[in-house]
């Protein structure tokens, strides 16, 4: 397949894999359907021939090391129907004072509602009319979004701007079988500064949601992104974070998941500008049978370069979290300093946790390292605990967030701090199993 761009003399071919999916798994996404949303005529061309190409890409397995230990040979498309048109809005779910914050609100990838100013600009690509470059789609989950996102959204901080309250991107569900494609793109020019939180909520609706945000952080410039996971127990999450940091740029990315039955989060963290600095952490709790699944990726492309990876999360009952990371410095990328850390916290004997950090450096002036480790609660702190009168429940608890504790005091953006440690309080408190 061959993608060309309406304002580019670009080129990109993509050679796609011969391996095919074995069921017609996809029918329900093809071009016809594309139609049926709204869009000018050259985005309307980029979702046809992404939805008439899904079916070229591999289709994802567990045999695939990057979907290895998933559970996605489980995934059957064709169960979830695309939303083409825009549902009623329910209830917001999320607590929030409007002058403390900017807002955005979608609805089953529909953009509902925005807040406007002058330091940045929110538009709906499908009402912009003359081409932009979007980058053609590296996988079937990528093509599929492009194809049937019906609102992707266009958010520009100009050069030298300031945005001077977070910006929230308020993310719901109301369509039972849907199959729901948010789209985000976030481009911060340079010298400008933005807090940015994605909220993606607990719903009781049984759902497939493939989200894609992109940020591009641009020369000098300071972005603080915020995602938090709190979906239903009957909801599949494929999520995908792209964040690209030029020269003497920051990322400083958290990410906060305690929902889904099966929520996939891929982050790849490019530092393609000499001076890039990223730092990106998370906090998971999992409990039931949900999967918490991180893939990770930090690549150095250009010389003096960091990034630093803490991931720190705890599993319940038959709770299951994979996580795989990738530090990768490339040949020029002299004076890299990388790290990659990954503590789980298992509560029960049936918990289990699958961690695999990866270092591949092709340069000698770097220092890099990475870190795994998977363990119960320390019998000793708790036996401390309880040998100065603090019940068995309440000494497990004081150690749950003691360990959590060193990514919730350092979480990027401190107006939703207080919500986000709430969530988490509220799913430790709720645990019933304390095993002796």
């Amino acid at each position: 397949m061959v993608y060309r761009y309406p304002d580019s003399m670009k080129t990109i071919v993509i050679v796609h894999s011969a391996k095919r999916h074995d069921s017609e798994g996809t029918n329900l996404y093809t071009p016809q359907l594309v139609q049926e949303l709204e869009g000018h005529d050259w985005l309307q061309k980029l979702r046809r021939d992404a939805a008439d190409g899904v079916n070229a890409f591999s289709y994802p397995s567990h045999e695939d090391e990057e979907w290895r230990y998933s559970p996605i040979d489980r995934l059957e498309l064709d169960q979830f129907i695309p939303v083409l048109s825009k549902p009623e809005a329910p209830d917001t779910s999320f607590d929030r004072q409007s002058d403390e914050l900017y807002t955005i609100s979608t609805i089953d990838g529909f953009l509902l509602e925005y807040d406007q100013a002058d330091s940045f600009r929110i538009s709906s690509i499908s009402n912009i009319e003359e081409p932009i470059d979007i980058e053609a789609p590296e996988d079937i989950l990528s093509s599929i979004n492009l194809a049937f996102s019906p609102d992707p959204l266009l958010i520009q901080v100009p050069k030298g701007s300031r945005v001077e309250k977070p910006l929230v991107i308020d993310h719901r569900w109301a369509k039972d079988g849907a199959a729901c494609f948010p789209l985000v793109r976030i481009e911060v020019e340079e010298n400008a500064q933005i807090e940015i939180v994605e909220i993606f909520h607990h719903s009781e609706v049984t759902s497939l949601v493939i989200p894609e945000t992109k940020i591009y952080v641009g020369n000098g410039s300071n972005v603080n992104y915020q995602q938090v996971q709190n979906l239903g127990t009957n909801v599949w999450q494929l999520g995908s974070l792209g964040v690209s940091v030029g020269q003497q740029g920051n990322f400083d990315g958290a990410i906060a998941a305690i929902g889904g039955e099966y929520a996939r989060l891929k982050t790849n963290c490019l530092l393609s500008g000499r001076g890039a600095s990223a730092k990106i952490s998370a906090i998971y709790h999992g409990d039931g049978n949900q999967i918490l699944d991180f893939r990770t990726q930090q690549e150095h492309v250009d010389r003096d370069t960091q990034s630093e990876l803490l991931f720190k999360g705890i599993l319940d009952e038959a709770s299951t979290s994979i996580y795989t990371g990738l530090i990768r410095v490339h040949n020029e990328a002299s004076g890299t300093n990388a790290f990659q850390t990954n503590r789980t916290l298992k509560l029960c004997e049936s918990a289990w946790a699958e961690s695999v950090p990866n270092l591949e450096i092709e340069n000698n002036d770097v220092k890099c390292s990475h870190a795994s480790t998977v363990s119960p609660v320390d019998e000793d702190q708790r036996f401390y605990l309880e040998s100065r009168g603090v019940p068995t429940r309440e000494a497990e608890k004081l150690i749950v967030r003691g360990f959590l504790q060193e990514i919730v005091s350092s979480l990027p953006v401190e107006e939703i701090n207080g919500w986000i440690a709430d969530l988490f309080n509220k799913k430790l408190d709720s645990r019933t199993i304390y095993e002796q």
